[in-house]
């Protein structure tokens, strides 16, 4: 029994360990596309799209070892909580990283034009967001239930922002028909952005149930 309790806590700490790259990779890579975004860099903007599959390369090994550990571990209770969690984690992870693509490949697509007019709005959700990942990754290390409903509850705030950003891009699509193309570029970062915000609810909503076993939503 003892040997499979250490055989259990090696793979727990193999998966961690890997989900904590995850969290570097998709960090950086939001980071890098904002700030493609920010310094109208498209060679910064193709440099996030390539690193895409390291991300995704990363999200096969984590698979890999949750299905393992579940295999060979029989882990209950919460060791079966945290594997089940840490593999619906790095699911998320994964998908705020395509996120992160799919911004710099509408900086790529965008001219300099683009990049003037209502940025505020977008600029805000773009530094709240990568605040959020970082809580709630920290909170997933560290198992921290607070912490993990703190970033949830900041995502009301992104919510807000996008809420505004697309009424004023909406506004602008109608009053300046010419600036069609910058105005749907925003819409869409936007999007991104505020689907990012819903990942990082997800993960929250992970760490609540990994450490107290409640399935809730946030």
């Amino acid at each position: 029994m003892e040997g499979s309790h250490l055989g259990l806590a090696r793979e727990e700490s193999l998966i961690q360990n890997n989900l904590d790259k995850m969290r570097q990779v998709a960090a950086g890579a939001l980071e890098g596309a904002l700030l493609a975004l920010q310094s109208q860099d498209v060679s910064q903007a193709h440099a996030v799209v390539a690193r895409d599959t390291d991300l995704n390369n990363l999200y096969h090994i984590v698979e890999q070892e949750c299905l393992r550990a579940l295999a060979l571990q029989q882990p209950v209770a919460r060791d079966l909580r945290e594997i089940v969690g840490s593999l619906q984690v790095a699911s998320e992870l994964e998908r705020i990283g395509d996120h992160a693509k799919d911004i710099a490949k509408i900086v790529m697509e965008m001219d300099s034009s683009d990049f003037s007019g209502p940025m505020e709005h977008i600029a805000r959700m773009g530094d709240l967001v990568r605040t959020m990942l970082d809580q709630v990754m920290e909170a997933v290390h560290n198992k921290d239930e607070s912490l993990a409903r703190l970033a949830a509850a900041e995502d009301s705030e992104v919510d807000e922002l996008d809420e505004e950003a697309v009424s004023g891009l909406l506004m602008q699509l109608m009053n300046e028909p010419d600036r069609t193309m910058h105005s749907t570029h925003l819409l869409w970062i936007a999007y991104h952005l505020e689907r990012i915000g819903d990942r990082v609810k997800n993960i929250a909503e992970r760490v609540v149930f990994m450490v107290s076993a409640e399935t809730i939503e946030l």
